[in-house]
């Protein structure tokens, strides 16, 4: 009987299953060290940690050319019009990012406190959108919430006294 020696882990108990079921597939026998434990107490899977699938110690180099094969096979292949997708999408987060900035600086100058809070809520509409973002646009994001701060401070400090002196 040959020893069984570490091949990969695994996240979670359905990734093991899918490893384990393309190992066997091939021909291989593995094992999913801890599986019956995993089975009858599956509270106990924070404990036990990642599961770790094993090989037999002779199987090991074409089991693991079998699993480099298959992450290969699953690289995804980027096609331009995904490429125009982003690029585009970027366009319009800048384009948004960009509204936010100048908004915020016309809030501390000319308008104050309407043209904040509508550059505070492009600034949440670009950052609820949870795409990467470029650095000017997050150069721009900053600076407008930093405006937004110094108008806001200013308006509360010193503008409502003027306004409520003038009444």
């Amino acid at each position: 009987m040959s020893s069984y020696v570490f091949l990969t882990e695994c996240a979670d108990f359905g990734e093991a299953q899918v490893v384990k079921s393309f190992l066997v597939s091939q021909g291989f026998h593995p094992k999913v060290r801890d599986e019956q434990m995993r089975t009858v107490a599956p509270h106990l899977q924070n404990l036990l940690g990642k599961l770790v699938i094993e090989i037999p110690e002779v199987e090991f180099m074409s089991a693991s050319e079998a699993l480099e094969g298959l992450e290969k096979q699953r690289l995804e292949i980027v096609r331009p019009e995904d490429h125009d997708e982003q690029a585009a999408a970027l366009a319009i987060t800048q384009g948004t990012a960009k509204r936010s900035l100048i908004n915020a600086v016309l809030g501390c100058v000319f308008i104050p406190v309407l043209c904040n809070l509508y550059s505070m809520f492009l600034t949440w509409k670009v950052l609820a959108e949870e795409r990467p973002l470029s650095r000017i646009s997050r150069t721009r994001i900053a600076l407008a919430t930093i405006f937004n701060i110094l108008g806001f401070y200013f308006w509360l400090t010193f503008g409502l006294k003027h306004f409520l002196q003038n009444m």
